[in-house]
C-alpha cells in the first residue's frame, strides 16, 4: 500500500522548505506550485485563450504572463479568481491522479504532495496523513518580503483568502510550527519523517 501524505499550510509558512528535505531524503514529492508555474512559464494556446475569455488579457504580452499582475487582478476580483482556479485545480488534479496511478503501481511506500490549498479545496480526505506548517503571520509576511518583495496589502488578501491556523489545527494529523531559526524547523521536519517512516 502507498501511504499519501499532503503537506500544506498559509503562504509563507515554510512548505517550501519541508518539500526540500522531503526530496533531499530522497522521497517522491509532487509540488503543486511548480506544476502551476510551469502552466505559466509554458502557456498552451488553450490557457492563453482561457485567459483572454475571463478577461485577463491585460495580464498578457505575446505568449508571456505576467503573474503579478494576475495576483493583484484575481485578489481584487472574486468572479474572475473562481474562474481562473477552476481551470488551474483542473489541470493540477490530472496531473495529481496520474502521480499517484504511477506510484501505485510502484507499490512505492509513501509518496508527499505539497498542495497550498489542501483544505480550501476540500482535499484533506484524499490524503491518509495531512501535515500543516503553522507559522505567525509577522514572520510569514517577513519572508515573503525578503524572498518576493510582496507587498503587505497583497500578503492580507492572500492571508484572507485562506484557511485560518485554527482550522488548520483542527483537521490536521501533525502541526508544524515555524517561527524560529530556519535550522530548528529542519529538525522538526526530519523528527515528523523518522516518524512517518
Amino acid at each position: 500500500m502507498t501511504t499519501l501524505v499532503a503537506i500544506t499550510g498559509g503562504i509563507g509558512s515554510g512548505k517550501s522548505t519541508f518539500s526540500r528535505v522531503v526530496r533531499s531524503k530522497g522521497f517522491k514529492l509532487l509540488d503543486s506550485d511548480e506544476f502551476v508555474a510551469d502552466i505559466y512559464k509554458n502557456p498552451t494556446n488553450k490557457f492563453l485563450k482561457y485567459l483572454k475569455k475571463i478577461n485577463l488579457d491585460a495580464c498578457i504580452t505575446g505568449k508571456r504572463i505576467d503573474k503579478k499582475k494576475v495576483a493583484q487582478t484575481i485578489f481584487s476580483d472574486k468572479k474572475t479568481k473562481s474562474k481562473l482556479e477552476t481551470y488551474i485545480f483542473k489541470e493540477v488534479r490530472e496531473d495529481r491522479k496520474k502521480f499517484i496511478k504511477k506510484h501505485k503501481k510502484l507499490k512505492t511506500k509513501i509518496v508527499f504532495f505539497d498542495i497550498p490549498l489542501l483544505f480550501e479545496n476540500n482535499l484533506s480526505t484524499s490524503f491518509d496523513i495531512n501535515i500543516s506548517i503553522i507559522s505567525k503571520k509577522k514572520e510569514r509576511y517577513k519572508r515573503l518580503k525578503r524572498s518576493r518583495n510582496m507587498s503587505k496589502e497583497l500578503f492580507k488578501k492572500i492571508v484572507k483568502s485562506q484557511t485560518t491556523d485554527v482550522e488548520r489545527k483542527k483537521i490536521s494529523h501533525i502541526i508544524v510550527t515555524n517561527n524560529k531559526s530556519r535550522d530548528q524547523y529542519i529538525k522538526k521536519i526530519n523528527k515528523v519523517l523518522e516518524r512517518l517512516v
